[in-house]
């Protein structure tokens, strides 16, 4: 039988008296004290995950090197997050866009679109709860829409979209039973379909991590496809990515993804250039846990997209 967790909480004081004891070098222990009211222990010993050894800390680390990769750490969620300002709006968009002018304007609604239900997707229980949601919407046009239109049918597809999250496209577009639709609905950002549902789902996930606040550096993912193209793969791998990254599970795949993804729908924006920004003057190992190789920036895969 395991054993409940039983640890006895610890006072500010405490705290930090505990990450001196564990090494931990802390030079002004008011300060220390502020930062672990803001943030938690629990939350600032994932971030000395990096240092840790059988017995504490390696020797000579301090509370401002932690501090650091705190700082890099919400530098890359607040960056993630104004990326998917423009993916998730223009993967959405491509979406409904693509599937209007050849399904019509309640395609969603039809499942001869989708693939059987399984346990990833349920087309009845998708359009449930899209309708649901829409029904529920404060929105102004949800209204001025049941005001004037038969409610029996389905809403078109540009009003259910407001609905529905990152995740949600996500599966839909996975669960579509057309390859022709999904191959077109992907060549529109300038990808194949099999790399988008790899990249949609890997993407969904770092965006609810940085919307909750979570931590994003030093974090494994599931193994995400990196790239299409053979060329442009092996290129990352031999330049970019930590070769100890062999199933791309650290954030630096899905970083290129997201480079990818805003160069084909705002081609010429700076979001690129302004990552190399916010991951330049941080040592090899602290680049390496995000999945980076030094000299990475430098490398033509992270240029303006042919």
């Amino acid at each position: 039988m395991k054993p409940v967790y039983s640890k006895t909480p610890l006072t500010l004081p405490e705290q930090v008296q505990h990450l001196q004891d564990k090494g931990l070098l802390i030079p002004d222990a008011a300060h220390a004290q502020l930062v672990l009211r803001r943030v938690g222990l629990y939350r600032f010993k994932g971030f000395l995950l990096p240092y840790k050894t059988s017995s504490g800390y390696v020797s000579g680390t301090s509370f401002a090197d932690v501090e650091r990769l705190m700082t890099l750490d919400e530098r890359l969620r607040l960056h993630v997050l104004k990326a998917m300002q423009t993916v998730e709006v223009g993967i959405r968009q491509a979406i409904v866009q693509f599937m209007l002018e050849r399904h019509g304007l309640r395609w969603y609604a039809d499942p001869g679109h989708f693939h059987e239900p399984n346990e990833f997707f349920d087309h009845a229980e998708f359009l449930h709860k899209v309708t649901e949601e829409f029904e529920r919407m404060p929105e102004l046009f949800v209204g001025h829409y049941r005001e004037r239109y038969d409610l029996d049918a389905p809403p078109p597809i540009w009003m259910i979209a407001e609905t529905m999250t990152l995740g949600g496209w996500s599966k839909l577009f996975a669960a579509l039973r057309s390859q022709e639709d999904k191959d077109g609905i992907a060549a529109l950002l300038g990808v194949r379909a099999s790399t988008f549902t790899s990249w949609l789902h890997a993407l969904t996930v770092v965006r609810n991590v940085c919307a909750h606040q979570s931590r994003l550096y030093d974090r494994v993912f599931a193994t995400m496809g990196i790239a299409d193209n053979k060329r442009v793969r092996r290129g990352l791998l031999e330049r970019s990515f930590d070769p100890r990254d062999t199933e791309a599970r650290r954030l630096a795949p899905r970083l290129y993804a997201l480079h990818r993804l805003t160069q084909a729908l705002d081609p010429g924006c700076s979001w690129t250039d302004e990552l190399k920004v916010v991951v330049a003057g941080y040592s090899a190992v602290e680049v390496e846990r995000l999945g980076f190789r030094m000299g990475w920036n430098a490398q033509p895969e992270w240029g303006p997209i042919a």
